[in-house]
């Protein structure tokens, strides 16, 4: 019998794998290629096969891989990222990317002068962090107006933005407090998508500057495309005809939680059924009347992205009757000229937690239709209590998709209600493109 030899094997062309690579629906897909073989992890590690991969697969959304606080765990610097725990699917990226990431910010430049206070957490959004220290331009009233950095801890790279300029630096006369006094101002970015900037090869950024005067607010806009500071229109929004505003109150909790939902950021007033609105699509400020079902105490309120385009709301009353605790989950509706209506109930859910004794969770954070709870079970915090001390306490967190309460992780941390946290979402470092 004859023997046939078997034909050589050959590899497939370089393009062939990558049409075949592109087509894999999902990062974790990815990163099993990418263990394979070193050419394959070296394709899929490419900034163009990322770009051409996301665009092809623009619902494959980065992955929640934790949280992050603005004020670092006991014992550490600059700020605290907490990496979701085993079993949860994304616990090993989220390993991953604790790793790899400086998240005590080592790599922005240190001020010449070393009595100058160094950098602080000041928003996260999308990749992206933005900090600020006292400003370096004695023009300046360094508590108003401070440096401003948005950065990128995994690729480590950092654009350091234009000082505002002096015109519009003084148009904020005689500002409130925020963060306890600490700033005087409150920066924040708005998300890669609210201004069309997703998928740009080059990414873009906006970042917004706001101070609260005693008679109106100081709104001002960064645009990385075009480098510039201009000044958006302030509404009077702090004189009511019948209410005292809480926006021109130091301490008013308004002022402590700032929300976003498709397009827009929220200062929502509960009390008053008032909430200033900041649309970044057409840069205008406005305030709004949205009816509430309850007078629901600030801190106890969360603004987050609904399905379809609607904006919905997560709170939980004052009190809790027979110690049983729950969650309140609201969209809410608006009529055919655009006016919203009073808050739908859309579910309620039970929460595992006693508070026959004190609440033992309060609400920390929202992003990307994601709520983070705070719980520290050990220690249940009386109704009014806003501790800044540490403590041991488990993360968890509730997708509007699902409305149901998944655990994240255990951490140790401090900071009181005023202090940030974020969900945290992105991709291991592999995956990873700069985000600055």
């Amino acid at each position: 019998m004859a023997i046939v030899a078997a034909a050589p094997f050959r590899e497939a062309p370089d393009d062939v794998v990558d049409e075949i690579l592109l087509r894999l629906p999902c990062p974790s897909s990815l990163m099993r290629a990418a263990a394979a073989c070193a050419s394959f992890r070296l394709l899929v590690s490419s900034p163009r096969f990322l770009r051409r991969h996301r665009a092809l697969h623009p619902d494959a959304a980065a992955p929640f891989l934790g949280v992050f606080s603005s004020v670092p765990a006991p014992g550490e610097s600059g700020a605290a990222f907490h990496p979701s725990d085993p079993p949860h699917p994304a616990a090993a990226a989220a390993r991953d990317v604790a790793g790899a990431a400086d998240f005590s910010f080592a790599f922005l430049p240190t001020p010449p002068d070393a009595e100058r206070p160094g950098w602080l957490v000041r928003d996260y959004c999308d990749g992206r962090f933005l900090l600020d220290r006292a400003s370096s331009c004695s023009a300046f009233d360094s508590d108003i107006v401070t440096d401003l950095a948005v950065c990128d801890p995994v690729s480590r790279r950092y654009v350091l933005l234009p000082p505002i300029p002096e015109d519009l630096a003084a148009s904020a006369d005689n500002p409130l407090g925020v963060l306890g006094g600490r700033r005087w101002c409150e920066p924040f970015l708005a998300p890669a998508d609210a201004e069309g900037g997703k998928d740009e090869e080059e990414p873009s950024f906006v970042v917004i500057w706001t101070a609260r005067c005693p008679r109106k607010v100081v709104a001002l806009a960064f645009s990385s495309r075009d480098g510039r500071w201009r000044a958006l229109p302030s509404p009077d929004c702090f004189v009511w005809r019948r209410h005292r505003s809480p926006f021109s109150c130091p301490v008013h909790a308004v002022w402590n939680r700032r929300h976003y939902a498709h397009g827009r950021f929220y200062w929502a007033d509960c009390l008053t059924n008032r909430w200033l609105v900041l649309d970044i699509g057409a840069m205008e400020l406005s305030v709004q009347e949205v009816p509430a079902p309850a007078r629901f105490w600030e801190e106890n309120v969360a603004v987050v992205e609904g399905a379809n385009g609607e904006v919905g709301v997560f709170a939980h009353e004052f009190y809790h009757a027979n110690g049983n605790a729950n969650l309140n989950y609201y969209t809410i509706p608006r009529d055919a000229d655009g006016a919203a209506k009073s808050w739908r109930l859309e579910k309620t859910i039970p929460l595992p937690w006693s508070t026959a004794h004190g609440r033992p969770f309060c609400i920390r954070g929202a992003a990307n239709g994601c709520l983070i709870i705070e719980v520290n079970q050990d220690s249940p915090r009386p109704f009014m209590s806003s501790s800044h001390d540490s403590r041991d306490v488990e993360l968890f967190k509730i997708d509007v998709g699902r409305l149901e309460l998944e655990r994240v992780c255990r951490a140790r941390c401090s900071g009181g209600v005023s202090d940030g946290w974020w969900p945290y979402f992105g991709f291991p470092p592999l995956l990873s493109l700069p985000t600055v």
